[in-house]
């Protein structure tokens, strides 16, 4: 594979009152799964959890991330580590991006 350079917050766009999501794991011929989102604000994602350790890394705007013991902000450049087995939620109280990569 050659090199590959992506401008991660021009990958997805905003769309009102929707979420976007866009799976760049084939394009940058990856197997752990990476995804862009875009949420409008207001929109959520509802609890989920997965056998992978999530890394949630903001573009831009600022989400909430509702775990099931505590509640976290993260905020444009920052990366929250969700450990496998984890429930977890979604908020975006504004306009948010970000990138969710899955590791064993």
């Amino acid at each position: 594979m050659s090199t590959t350079k992506i401008a991660l917050p021009d990958l997805i766009q905003y769309r009102d009152q929707q979420i976007a999501s866009k799976s760049l794991s084939r394009k940058l011929g990856i197997d752990m799964p990476f995804v862009a989102y875009a949420m409008a604000a207001g929109e959520s994602i509802s609890s989920e959890q997965s056998d992978r350790t999530k890394l949630v890394q903001v573009l831009a705007g600022t989400l909430t991330v509702q775990l099931t013991d505590r509640r976290e902000t993260v905020t444009t450049g920052e990366l929250l580590v969700i450990p496998a087995g984890t429930a977890h939620s979604y908020v975006a109280n504004e306009p948010c991006k970000f990138i969710q990569m899955e590791t064993k």
